[in-house]
């Protein structure tokens, strides 16, 4: 496995972990960028739970590749759908979750690549 690899699910994985901590905890902030966005309080523990999920599988995947790599595509169609809410609710702070979009895609490009290098397929 990569230095790369590590590095990149290690810093994406710390980040699902204090999102979904922000989240279930309402940390500062967090409640006004919501209402901001037009995103309901309520959703706010399935966020967080999502988002463990996420860090579960990004954590798994350093041991079983293909759950990693499921892991940080479903990241990444998590963030293109809160950019796509933030943009639809004329809310232009976007770009943590489109640090974390290209976080995730560069996780999936690293484990393509690796797989590749190595003749394993693409998702192994």
């Amino acid at each position: 496995m990569s230095i790369a690899y590590t590095v990149v699910n290690g810093l994406l994985a710390a980040g699902m972990a204090w999102c979904a901590y922000a989240e279930f905890t309402r940390f500062d902030g967090i409640p006004a960028q919501m209402a901001k966005a037009r995103v309901p309080l309520t959703w706010l523990p399935t966020l967080a739970a999502v988002k463990v999920v996420a860090l579960a599988g990004i954590v798994v995947g350093f041991w079983v590749p293909i759950v990693g790599t499921a892991a940080a595509v479903g990241v990444a169609m998590y963030f293109v759908g809160a950019i796509v809410t933030h943009l639809t609710a004329r809310d232009s702070n976007v770009s943590g979750a489109i640090f974390f979009l290209l976080l995730a895609c560069a996780a999936v490009t690293l484990r393509v690549a690796a797989s590749a290098a190595f003749g394993l397929g693409v998702l192994a």
